[in-house]
């Protein structure tokens, strides 16, 4: 079964496109057959990974960054026959993490020639999958304001940047969410649903989420004043935040919210209106990922 990529060239700033060089040079000493085809603009490689599914390919691998990952998910979780490859080269690569996917070139080609093939888990926001984390409150500012930064900047840079800019402009808002039939009513800062663990380029939101345990992960941090949400802020980014008062973490496979009409974040993206409906759908996805190792 060859790999059939779906490359988009400026993710991570452009280091998707050399890091994929680097890929194919480590397939060629391998003698292993494979194919590609390179993005054109935003939201091309969706239609790209269903034209590739449509002439036979069931190894359809996304190279670049999270939304390249949740563009070519989105098509294939639906789709039974197919092994999905990741290829995590672009700036945040959060999705990876919870997956232990190596980010650098010969070990993502090791995983994809030699890994196995395992069922992993999609959320559903409405109508819409998403394979990490939904958002709602103040990791859509960081989204947001994280944008202004990536021509300049790499790495955490940019969404260091951005945590600091949507600080200044921060609004709790109010939420009924219901999880698995438990109820919370709340004035909150943060509403993550998470199938991941990691947003942000590394912000450890959910820390005990698993992507293969049929249920999500969900964090609520409620409204506290901006001196404690900054004492809180560096737990956050460790993971180090669950169990502390501000904040209410919940296990559940479907969840409503009901708030005033306000955008999200889907894996990275920001969607306009934040869904009401989130809902799980346990090893949705067949992707290939590093070999067990015995203990």
């Amino acid at each position: 079964m060859r790999p059939y990529f779906i490359v988009n060239p400026i993710a991570g700033g452009g280091k998707a496109k050399e890091s994929f060089t680097a890929l194919t040079a480590y397939l060629d000493s391998r003698n292993a057959e494979y194919a590609s085809v390179f993005t054109e603009h935003a939201g091309h490689s969706a239609p790209l990974a269903e034209q590739a599914y449509a002439a036979g390919e069931r190894f359809i691998c996304a190279v670049g960054g999270d939304g390249t990952i949740n563009e070519v998910a989105s098509v294939l979780y639906s789709k039974r026959d197919v092994v999905f490859g990741i290829c995590p080269f672009g700036t945040g690569n959060d999705f990876a993490r919870v997956l232990k996917l190596p980010t650098d070139p010969r070990g993502a080609g090791r995983v994809l020639l030699d890994g196995i093939a395992e069922p992993v888990d999609i959320g559903m926001a409405g109508d819409r999958p998403f394979t990490n984390i939904a958002g709602i409150g103040f990791d859509v500012g960081v989204v947001i304001n994280t944008e202004r930064y990536k021509a300049r900047f790499h790495g955490m840079i940019p969404y260091l940047l951005g945590v600091a800019r949507t600080l200044m402009h921060m609004k709790a808002i109010p939420m009924k969410i219901t999880a698995d039939g438990k109820t919370i009513e709340e004035n909150a800062l943060i509403l993550s649903i998470g199938n991941g663990s990691h947003f942000g380029g590394g912000m450890a939101a959910l820390p005990n989420a698993n992507a293969q345990d049929g249920l999500f992960e969900i964090c609520l941090v409620k409204k506290i004043n901006i001196f404690r949400f900054l004492t809180l802020l560096p737990l956050f980014i460790k993971g180090k935040h669950i169990g502390k008062k501000p904040v209410i973490c919940l296990r559940a496979k479907e969840v409503t919210v009901e708030c005033p009409d306000t955008p999200s974040q889907l894996d990275g993206e920001v969607v306009e209106h934040a869904a009401s409906h989130y809902r799980l759908i346990p090893g949705a996805l067949c992707v290939m990922l590093p070999p067990k190792v015995s203990e």
